[in-house]
């Protein structure tokens, strides 16, 4: 979902690369939170991953709502304004998800 929510080859590069750099620091700092003195139950670990996995879906809902309202600004923009790219012409040129105006998120 990620390579599919972001055009432009620079900005699907520093996007994919700023990802893999979250997920090696969430995996170097997972493991810390399984300390000697909370077992054998490690009720904080436990307490940490819940609340991480709870920021994780309102992350989710939260970037589905604003996914689909930058969809329909476009949508609005095309309507209102019929500005296009009429023929995709520029369908294959290095232009970001913002630049392109045909370009549509995925939820």
């Amino acid at each position: 979902m990620l390579s599919r929510n972001v055009a432009g080859q620079t900005k699907k590069t520093v996007v994919v690369a700023a990802n893999f750099a979250a997920w090696c620091a969430g995996n170097a700092a997972g493991p810390q939170v399984f300390l000697a003195r909370d077992a054998p139950r490690y009720f904080t670990a436990w307490a940490t991953h819940l609340g991480c996995y709870a920021v994780l879906v309102l992350t989710i809902l939260f970037l589905r709502w604003h996914l689909r309202r930058m969809n329909q600004r476009k949508e609005e923009m095309l309507l209102r304004g019929g500005v296009g790219d009429r023929g995709l012409v520029h369908a294959f040129d290095d232009l970001t998800d913002r630049e392109n105006v045909n370009f549509r998120y995925v939820y």
